[in-house]
């Protein structure tokens, strides 16, 4: 997996810079604090590789990832 590409992949669907408040993670997890959420195309982000799945929860889309055998 290019994680360059998935890292790309996710910041152009959530609307770069301009819609990024803020940014944490943990081992699975990137939690993103988005703008709005409008500009943000959750269902693309989904579909990119290596990504588990993505919900909002707390102010916060989280967007599980992990390792392109566990799909």
């Amino acid at each position: 997996m290019d994680y360059r590409k998935v890292a790309e992949q996710i910041y152009e669907k959530v609307g770069k810079k301009e819609n990024l408040v803020s940014a944490a993670h943990c081992a699975t997890r990137l939690r993103l604090v988005i703008g709005d959420n409008g500009k943000c195309d959750s269902k693309a982000v989904e579909e990119i590789e290596g990504v588990k799945g993505v919900f909002f929860a707390s102010g916060q889309l989280q967007i599980i990832l992990g390792t392109r055998d566990c799909k």
